[in-house]
């Protein structure tokens, strides 16, 4: 409707301001046709007309029609799904400005792909409708006939599991008329769960615990607050987080817990599957898209009132939400390292903000910058020194490898941890053996001429597995089979050099009798193997777990009582700021499995640095000692939790244009700096240079780091850069990351 139609006293048309989802910065505006003006308004999805082509929209706004509007088109449909929340399209709008990406490259990353383009699953039923003219002969014919018969409809997947190929009899029954197919909304949430039966005897709470759960309790019905849960391992932080929830779901209200890793949290996703049942839903990225579109859909309908999840779980369009728990808060996995480099610690705050809802971080080795943040009065530190039922924390003993005699033909281990993996074996019990490098062995260097075999798209070694015998890369996962000469000087004499987790599990079978021992890492916790392994080691099958960090998050294993640790400054050598960080961390998880039951825990750390700050604290269990060393280190030089950062990654598969264009970017972020005055002065801009792993799946990288105590002089100098360069063009690409964890 024009401005002149509008000035003669007609209203205003009404027009919806739409996110398409596409990856683009703004949003759009088309008109409300007087059909569906009853139907739009914010977080409503919708149907847009785009170049032709219908695509899927997303209102942020309705308003009426402007003189300065230019001709605009009308929308085309809706969708029949309730609205988004308020808090998740403002949480939207903040990821967008802070991390520096356009909207819809946001609500892409936020939600299904499958969720925007279908309609709300429904349920399909099967229902009976008559016997057939002719008996059936097949047995299994008649009882598919009699079970439906007897019920009258019921959902198509149970129904095709009441016999051997269900889903082939009832095709052929559809096809003969006595069956037909109906669709159903899916039914009302289920009741909540009712505390007067619990599957289990429910646990009496220490008085730390009582005391976190109170304080937490306490804050639900009076908007945000923030706690930091800071207890040691096995100090019962899941049980607290449990009751939390019983009480937001008390409410009538609905909860977000973000896990690390969802696959390998085996534990905690059965403590939360068997306390809420129904009403808790698994949701991660790493779903088949299906799966997740009808979890979206049932989370938005208020079926589900519990998601867990992976960080993408944040964006779950929870209604009504009351709480968010980020369990192990500190782990890095919760930075996103592709696409939209989010930190989802970072957006469970900023969503505790938007919804008024209390936020729980939780671990018992935070990051540094939570502590500070607790520190400084942001969070409400809440603490839990001590483990349940009193059980002490395990005792840690160095081996010193300079000195130390090793024993076995690889010469892994030290005489002590052999001898006490014999007898930890032969007390029945089970152990840990921790190495953070998973294959066969490091690499395949030449001893003729000192050369290692590297990938021909990156620039680090080829890693040896036995199994298969090939030598992998494991970023691009380039492989090829072992050679059995020097592909630089043709020389035979080529040997594999260092250890990984399988060449561990092999010794261990040579060194220790009656050892069952398996192996978890990124090779074998795939497609059920990691609930497979778990459950062996679990039930006794396997006595001796070799792992990588997988084998120290999240799990609670009561017949554990030693771990040992294999080349434990291994961390150490990455060429980043945190190294001392992850290591502390690190250690402190994986030690942290021991001795969870009746016996007490033992833990054995081989090392040739055993004065080293990191390793000399996570032996003493001492996380206060550790954060204010490392903290009086990142003081000094200008490092968060004192900084902020942000890096901008150039890169191209050739080296000479990747550096004359991170030159180029250097001279744009060095003007916009200028403009900022004063505060534009004070970030620092480093680089470019060679990223530590220069050459990565075909490409050349380099980075440029900016430090500064000033977020917001940062984000619009990278908002300048982003208008001018955005992600790059032709075979160059430009990624910006606000707050990244790694500068590898």
């Amino acid at each position: 409707m024009s401005g002149d139609t509008a000035r003669r006293g007609a209203a205003p048309a009404r027009v919806a301001d739409v996110l398409l989802l596409l990856p683009l910065a703004r949003t759009y505006s088309y008109t409300i046709p007087s059909s569906m003006t009853a139907d739009v308004r914010p977080g409503v999805q919708v149907r847009c007309a785009v170049r032709g082509r219908a695509v899927d929209g997303l209102v942020v706004a309705v308003r009426d029609q402007r003189p300065d509007d230019p001709v605009l088109s009308p929308l085309s449909g809706t969708n029949p799904r309730s609205p988004w929340p308020p808090d998740l399209l403002d949480l939207l709008h903040w990821t967008s400005t802070y991390y520096v990406a356009p909207l819809g490259v946001v609500a892409r990353t936020a939600m299904p792909s499958l969720f925007a383009r279908r309609l709300p699953k429904q349920d399909r039923f099967v229902r009976f409708v008559a016997r057939p003219d002719t008996p059936p002969r097949s047995e299994r014919v008649a009882a598919m006939l009699d079970a439906l018969q007897t019920a009258g409809a019921m959902e198509l997947e149970a129904a095709r599991a009441l016999i051997p190929g269900g889903a082939e009899v009832i095709r052929r029954l559809l096809a003969r008329g006595v069956l037909r197919i109906e669709e159903r909304e899916p039914g009302p949430p289920p009741p909540p769960p009712r505390p007067g039966a619990p599957t289990h005897p429910p646990l009496v709470l220490n008085a730390h615990q009582s005391e976190a759960l109170d304080r937490i309790l306490a804050s639900l019905d009076h908007g945000y607050s923030a706690f930091l849960l800071h207890g040691v391992t096995g100090s019962g932080k899941t049980e607290v987080y449990l009751r939390a929830i019983e009480a937001v779901l008390a409410r009538g209200r609905g909860a977000i817990v973000l896990v690390p890793e969802i696959a390998l949290t085996f534990e905690l996703r059965r403590r939360f599957e068997e306390r809420f049942g129904a009403r808790a839903a698994i949701l991660h990225s790493g779903m088949p898209e299906s799966r997740r579109a009808r979890a979206w859909d049932d989370v938005l309908a208020g079926r589900t009132r519990v998601v867990v999840g992976a960080r993408s779980a944040i964006f779950a369009p929870m209604p009504d939400l009351g709480l968010v728990v980020v369990d192990e808060e500190h782990e890095t996995t919760y930075k996103q390292g592709d696409g939209l480099r989010y930190n989802a610690r970072d957006l469970a705050l900023v969503r505790g903000t938007l919804a008024k809802c209390p936020v729980v971080l939780g671990s018992a080795t935070p990051s540094l910058e939570t502590f500070q943040n607790a520190h400084d009065h942001k969070l409400t530190y809440l603490g839990l020194p001590q483990r349940v039922q009193a059980r002490p924390l395990p005792d840690v003993t160095f081996v010193d490898l300079r000195y130390e005699a090793s024993v076995g033909g690889e010469r892994l281990f030290s005489a002590a941890l052999r001898d006490a993996l014999a007898a930890t074996i032969a007390r029945d019990e089970t152990a840990i053996l921790f190495l953070n490098r998973r294959g066969f062995g490091r690499f395949l260097v030449c001893r003729t001429c000192g050369t290692a075999v590297q990938c021909p798209n990156c620039s680090i070694t080829l890693t040896h597995h036995a199994r298969p015998d090939r030598l992998r890369c494991h970023y691009c996962d380039h492989a090829v089979s072992v050679p059995n000469e020097c592909p630089t000087c043709r020389s035979s004499e080529v040997a594999v050099i260092g250890f990984g987790t399988e060449r561990v599990e092999e010794e261990v079978a040579n060194l220790v009798p009656g050892a069952r021992c398996g192996r978890l890492d990124s090779d074998t916790a795939t497609a059920g193997g990691l609930d497979r392994i778990l459950t062996a080691f679990r039930s006794g099958d396997i006595n001796v777990l070799v792992g990588t960090q997988i084998v120290a998050k999240g799990h609670d294993f009561p017949r554990v009582t030693l771990v040992g640790v294999l080349l434990a400054e291994q961390s150490l050598a990455f060429p980043d700021f945190r190294a001392s960080e992850r290591t502390f961390q690190l250690l402190t998880q994986v030690a942290g499995r021991a001795g969870r039951g009746d016996a007490p825990g033992q833990v054995i750390v081989q090392t040739y640095n055993p004065d080293q700050y990191a390793l000399r604290f996570a032996s003493t269990h001492d996380f206060l000692g550790f954060a204010v060393t490392e903290n009086r280190l990142r003081r000094e030089r200008g490092y968060p939790p004192h900084a902020f950062l942000a890096a901008v990654e150039v890169s191209s598969p050739d080296a000479h244009e990747a550096r004359q264009v991170a030159e180029r970017v250097r001279d744009y972020l060095a003007q916009f700096l200028t403009t900022e005055g004063p505060a534009g002065r004070e970030v620092a801009l480093l680089g470019p240079s060679l990223a530590a792993i220069e050459r990565l799946r075909g490409r050349t990288r380099l980075h440029l780091l900016l430090k500064g105590r000033k977020r917001s002089v940062m984000n619009a100098v990278l908002w300048k850069l982003h208008r001018l360069v955005g992600n790059g063009h032709g075979q160059v690409r430009i990624i910006l990351d606000v707050d990244p964890l790694t500068l590898i």
